[in-house]
């Protein structure tokens, strides 16, 4: 409980910090909206020229593509700092400053810098998915529907975090200032789109190793009605979640137990 109060207390801070310049909150949030607003455009685009990818129609992919938005918007406000710690905090060795204090590590990483405006990001998803929702025949909502719905965009969060706190934590070993987090963001636009048009090695990749497939397709697909959803895989988002998580604290302690600062 006092390392949430304490996470609150900061996260209130940044916030008060940010809205003191309003101007420059706006545009910026306006910015992460069009960003977004890119990957619905392109698959407009796509869907342009077919009424459908692999069987699934344009609304249920529009509000699987709105679901992933959010986790994802979620992890670029309170985690996006993650980017920095191989240059900025191992590098460069201000990770010392973070070890002075009594609090954990991994949160005042992601504290040093929040971004508020990508919360905007997580507002348009939830819109999509209402849109959305409202044209999918075979769809069924209610209370338990709902709740489901939030237990599953909170595991996949937890799994985004989790991968990407377990590549950042590769810097520990491989100090470079680009690092393994780049690269491995790109591959999670793959886990938008149904995992039966990819190759069975992709879908391996996809599923069990960097399993960004359970951050969208596989809990998004269990709402939007189509039978050939993999609907029985939603239900493991939470166990990939806790399990993936687990994985990346310990690849975390690890690291930290490694570091010894630049002997500078």
């Amino acid at each position: 409980m006092r390392v949430l109060s304490l996470g609150w207390l900061l996260f209130i801070t940044v916030l008060k910090r940010r809205l003191a310049y309003r101007g420059d909150l706006a545009l910026q949030a306006l910015d992460e909206v069009m960003r977004a607003l890119v990957s619905f455009t392109m698959l407009g685009v796509y869907l342009s020229k077919t009424g459908s990818i692999a069987h699934w129609t344009s609304w249920q992919l529009v509000f699987i593509l709105g679901f992933s938005t959010v986790p994802v918007s979620l992890f670029h406000c309170l985690c996006g700092n993650l980017y920095q710690l191989s240059s900025v905090y191992i590098i460069q060795g201000n990770l010392d400053r973070v070890l002075l204090r009594p609090y954990p590590t991994f949160l005042q990483i992601c504290f040093d810098r929040l971004a508020i405006e990508d919360l905007s990001g997580a507002v348009l998803g939830v819109a999509v998915m209402v849109v959305a929702a409202g044209h999918l025949p075979d769809a069924h909502w209610g209370l338990l529907h709902l709740a489901l719905l939030g237990v599953l965009m909170v595991s996949a969060f937890v799994l985004v975090v989790a991968v990407f706190m377990a590549f950042a934590a590769s810097g520990f070993w491989f100090e470079d200032r680009v690092g393994m987090v780049p690269p491995v963001y790109n591959l999670m636009e793959l886990g938008r789109w149904p995992n039966s048009i990819y190759h069975p090695a992709l879908k391996v990749l996809l599923a069990c190793i960097i399993p960004f497939t359970f951050v969208a397709f596989y809990p998004a697909s269990y709402f939007t009605g189509n039978d050939l959803g993999q609907l029985r895989y939603a239900a493991l988002t939470p166990v990939v979640a806790a399990l993936a998580l687990a994985l990346a604290v310990c690849m975390w302690r690890a690291g930290l137990r490694r570091y010894n600062s630049t002997g500078s």
